[in-house]
């Protein structure tokens, strides 16, 4: 070995080195496009994305998942099971979100079911459905406190969240159907 071979600077690099770095480049450059056409996709169909900002910072989450597609409008009445979209109520109990903010929970009832609520317990058409979680922890509430026993109208809906604990019909009542803004899709 010369002198000139232990001096020359290495100016290609180990082969894997170029094989990583060419790799990560087209990586980035497929990510960008993939982001791009979900973007345009989204704006194209009117799809919105939004995120269940609860479970963002540790507190207990509403939603089944942390990301969700929502579609504004509503091209047909909910149907119970259906996630919806909706503005929340003033319940009047400064617990929950705040009114007017977004709020996405599930359909548990709609015009002309019958819902009860007897103490801490929750039915729909006769069926039991779930507990009031929260009715003991609510400041100033006890469980009877939320009994009613009512048919829903033609432009109302009973609302529940995929978390025993959320704050939903169960507690303010149902809501009209001018509140709801769209229909979400949990992805995540």
């Amino acid at each position: 070995m010369t002198i000139s071979d232990k001096t020359t600077p290495k100016t290609q690099g180990h082969p894997w080195r170029r094989r990583l770095l060419t790799a990560f480049k087209w990586m980035v450059l497929v990510d960008f496009v993939a982001i791009a056409l979900v973007v345009t996709g989204m704006w194209l169909t009117g799809l919105r994305l939004g995120v269940d900002v609860q479970r963002l910072i540790g507190e207990s989450a509403c939603m089944p998942s942390l990301f969700y597609l929502w579609h504004p409008g509503l091209n047909q009445p909910p149907k119970v099971g259906d996630y919806i979209v909706a503005l929340m109520p003033d319940s009047g109990m400064k617990v929950g979100a705040r009114p007017g903010d977004r709020i996405v929970k599930k359909v548990a009832a709609v015009a002309g079911d019958r819902v009860t609520v007897q103490g801490t317990e929750l039915t729909v058409n006769g069926l039991h459905i779930d507990r009031l979680w929260l009715a003991k922890s609510l400041p100033g509430k006890q469980p009877g406190d939320f009994d009613r026993e009512i048919t829903l109208g033609e432009e109302e809906v009973f609302l529940m969240g995929t978390n025993k604990e959320s704050f939903d019909s169960r507690y303010w009542g149902p809501i009209q159907r001018e509140k709801i803004i769209g229909y979400a899709i949990p992805l995540l």
